[in-house]
């Protein structure tokens, strides 16, 4: 079951909210935070305990842009098409009444945590040309920009990005209201602003995405590195070369980086929700030692484990 919290009663039963009105079918546990900052613009703080569940689009014309804070994020669409999100990477979208009406999201790790923010072009430009027309977005051009003509794509954050995205999900639960409109508006204009790479891997047919699901199944059930590529080529009746290729294409990187990137946010989802020691966590994940495993993390997270474990009891905090 997911609970979810609305901040503002004019949105109560409100067919605004494109995402809450479609979910369906959750098998898990979650919570939705849901604030209304101005006409046009609802942020949703997105936290859930549960493997897969089902999301119906009604709202046409709508931008949706969704941030991964942590955990894996990866939907199958009605169109038969896949995505692959993980922390730091953003879904862009705007259902056009045709595709993506109905999608299945699953999560890998059995928890995720992102922010979702759904936008309505119109009402938003001519909110901010109101009350802040020194900030003012041309909301066709940035929708534009960030499509290219398609109704779904994804990005890596970026640094710029990545820091707003993360101020936003860590302070819109206490923050003063025109504090969070204002980074909202930042975020929109740095998306405006910073060049956009042509991404060729939006979308992945559902027999490419099951032949290397497949793979990646199989990797995961193993603690070590090691796997034989060879075999599972052979039984796909391809070449061990076009099996890292179409792995890469997929996922984005390589598939030793995948193996450790995803252990590592195995890792980070094990120190904010259990009571388990370093050592254990570490050893789960595959990793001989604590101190290798805390040296790789500090790479990745910036902070050793026992300070990640700090900050999220310290944010927990604040939040309640």
């Amino acid at each position: 079951m997911i609970d979810v919290i609305i901040h503002d009663e004019s949105l109560i039963s409100s067919s605004q909210i494109g995402q809450i009105g479609g979910l369906k079918k959750a098998d898990g546990n979650g919570r939705i935070d849901v604030f209304h900052l101005f006409a046009g613009v609802n942020a949703l703080l997105m936290k859930l305990e549960m493997d897969s569940y089902t999301e119906l689009r009604t709202e046409k014309g709508l931008l949706e842009i969704n941030y991964c804070v942590e955990g894996r994020f990866e939907t199958s669409f009605s169109s038969h098409n896949n995505v692959f999100l993980k922390p730091g990477d953003v879904a862009l979208s705007s259902y056009d009444g045709i595709h993506g009406s109905k999608s299945v999201s699953h999560f890998p790790l059995g928890h995720y945590e992102g922010l979702c923010l759904e936008l309505d072009p119109v009402k938003a430009e001519n909110w901010i040309k109101q009350n802040a027309p020194a900030f003012y977005i041309n909301f066709s051009n940035l929708k534009q920009k960030l499509l290219r003509n398609k109704w779904y794509t994804f990005i890596s954050a970026g640094p710029h990005c990545e820091h707003v995205f993360g101020e936003l999900y860590e302070s819109s639960s206490y923050m003063d209201i025109e504090f969070i409109r204002l980074k909202v508006i930042e975020l929109l204009m740095i998306l405006d602003r910073i060049p956009q790479k042509e991404n060729d891997v939006d979308y992945y047919s559902s027999t490419q995405a099951r032949m290397v699901e497949r793979l990646r199944d199989q990797i995961l059930k193993r603690q070590e590195d090691y796997v034989s590529l060879q075999q599972i080529a052979r039984e796909n009746d391809i070449s061990v070369s076009y099996l890292e290729k179409l792995f890469k294409k997929v996922y984005g990187v390589s598939i030793y980086r995948y193996i450790k990137e995803y252990r590592l946010e195995q890792a980070a989802v094990e120190l904010t929700h259990s009571t388990k020691t370093i050592t254990q966590i570490a050893e789960k994940i595959g990793y001989d030692n604590a101190s290798k495993f805390s040296e790789c993390f500090k790479k990745r997270y910036s902070m050793t484990p026992s300070r990640y474990r700090k900050s999220a009891k310290e944010r927990s905090k604040i939040e309640h």
